[in-house]
This record gives C-alpha cells, structure tokens and sequence, in this order.
C-alpha cells in the first residue's frame, strides 16, 4: 500500500506540472513559430539535459535491447501523440483545450481495462468515470461554447451555399482539432501501458531521455520539412521564457509519470485518474493568462464535481462500508 501511494504522488506531481503546459504553448507559439517546429525544438532541449544526467556505459546495448518498448515511445507516444497534440492545442482555445485533454483519465482507464493485464474496472470506479464525465460535461458545457462563439465569430458558407454562424459556425470550424486532441490522448494511453507493462526493466529518467531526444528529433525534422524552417535565435524574451518553463516540465513530469508507471503495486488506472488534475488547474491557468477566456458557472460547477469523482473513485468503497456500518 506504501509503494502504491508513492506511484500515486508522482503521477499527482506529474499531472500538477502538465496543468501549467497549455497557457504556454499557445504562448510560444504566438512568436511567429509553427507547431510541430516548436515541439521538436522543446523535445530534443529535454532530451540533451536528460541525457548528459543518465549518460552510462552500455546505454546503447540498453536501448537496442529494449528497442521495442522505445521504438513504441518514440513512434507513438512523442511523434504520433504530440504532433496531434500540438496541432490540436494551436487551433482551440486554451481551456477547451484543457477540457478536451481533461478526457484522458477516462479514455484511459477504459483503454486499460480493454488491454491492460490486471487492471479491471469495478462499479466505484464505473460510477467515478459517470461523474467525472459529467463534471467535464459542465465544463464544456452549450452555455460556454456558445460565449467562445461569440469571442470568435465565424462565418462559413457550405458548398451548397449555405451560411453558418454564431454557434453552429464555431462547432463546424473547430470540429476536427479536438478530435486531434482524442487521438493524441488514445496513442499516449497506449504508451502507458506498455511501460506500465515493463515494470523495472529500464530507469525511469532514461527512458525519458531516449523517448524526448529522438522522439523531439523526429517531430523536428518532419516539421522542418513539412512547416518549413522557423529559426529560433533573435525572438523576444517571452518566446525563450515559455520555452523554458516548458523544457522544465518536460524534465520532471515525464520523468514523475514514467516513474508513476514502473511502480510495483501502482495500475494504470489509478495513475491516470490523478490526471483530472489538469482540466481544473489547465483551465484556471487559462483564465488567468490568456485573454477573452474567463469562468462561468457551468465550469466551476463542472470542477467542483470531477473532484467529487476522485474522492468516489479512491474512497468510494470505503466510505460506503463506513456507511454501512453506521446503519448497522
């Protein structure tokens, strides 16, 4: 039980620091800099830090010998997962992006349930996704979207000429971004698990170093050819600030979650709950530093029940026996 709170609280650590990410992303990318270019760009920075602290001999023998558990963290998790990632975040707002990605503790527990050795959901952990769906739900909720509409006004005409504004207008013109946000969260899933399933076999801090260094190469180069060339020398001091605190997070929270993961006692699903941290703070964070995004109702409605949804999830069985003790 000790070792599993320990796999807990770094997945908490974890979850605390990608809360911050989106804010500045959407930041440094506002610098006149293309998404998969900034990417590869804050990977591979990662990467070369992470790499001189876990520089060993024999390390390349390591990673031929694990070549598939990293050829499938740099593949899917950092090429596939954050180029849909970063596209996706571009192109929605701050805290609908936050929200959309607030999603991955649920898709996730469901994915390890389907494909995960030993990892089942129960009725309290069924009743706890039910909520937190609902709490993000409110959120997102008609009434939010409905003011971003309005912040971004969109006028689109079909090919049979019929126009599209105010809500329905907003829904058509970010429709496919979100979707991309899902299919980053499907692919990062899929990448848990499998190191989930690989317990103690490679350090932590090493497998992020390999999987941020080629993994931040590859996005780099195919946006070099596919974005074109954005060079990085004489932008403003705000472009290297958001840089910065995002090369930061990227050293401790995938070192954090990749630690979570290889905890013996510690399941998926547990450590992917802790990640209903982030639509809370994400979309706090939001508010506070991007302009024209601010809270309403329905969202702190929506927070105040994904934090509901943990208590039901972590405690839902006990506090149900206590309760039925009482009675008794």
């Amino acid at each position: 039980m000790h070792v599993m709170k320990k796999g807990i609280l770094y997945a908490v650590l974890a979850s605390v620091l990608w809360a911050i990410v989106n804010p500045f992303i959407k930041q440094g990318l506002s610098y006149d800099f293309s998404p998969m270019n900034f990417a590869g760009l804050r990977f591979t920075v990662v990467g070369i830090i992470l790499f001189a602290y876990t520089w060993h001999r024999g390390m390349w023998r390591e990673i031929m010998q694990h070549r598939r558990l990293f050829g499938n963290l740099i593949l899917i998790n950092m090429f596939m997962g954050y180029t849909a990632f970063y596209f996706g975040v571009d192109f929605v707002s701050g805290a609908i992006s936050s929200i959309v990605m607030g999603l991955t503790p649920l898709i996730n527990v469901l994915l390890a349930h389907l494909v995960a050795s030993n990892d089942r959901l129960n009725r309290y952990k069924v009743v706890s996704l039910a909520v937190s769906l609902a709490g993000l739900l409110l959120i997102v909720g008609l009434a939010a979207l409905w003011i971003l509409s309005r912040l971004h006004p969109v006028r689109l005409v079909d090919w049979d000429g019929s126009l599209h504004t105010g809500l329905e207008g907003y829904l058509m013109a970010t429709g496919l971004w979100p979707v991309l946000l899902l299919a980053c969260i499907l692919f990062q899933g899929y990448s848990a698990i499998s190191v989930s399933e690989d317990k103690g076999k490679v350090d932590p801090i090493f497998l992020n170093a390999v999987q941020m260094f080629f993994g931040g190469l590859l996005i780099y180069g195919v946006g070099i050819a596919a974005e074109g060339f954005h060079p990085f020398w004489a932008k403003p001091v705000g472009f290297y600030a958001s840089l910065g605190v995002l090369v930061f997070i990227s050293v401790f929270a995938f070192s954090f979650w990749f630690m979570a993961l290889r905890t013996e006692g510690t399941k998926v699903s547990d450590i992917n709950m802790c990640r209903l941290i982030n639509p809370v703070l994400g979309a706090v964070l939001s508010w506070i530093m991007l302009p024209g995004e601010y809270p309403d109702f329905s969202t702190v409605a929506g927070m105040a029940v994904i934090v509901s949804s943990l208590v039901i999830y972590f405690r839902g069985e006990t506090i149900v026996q206590r309760w039925r003790l009482r009675r008794h």
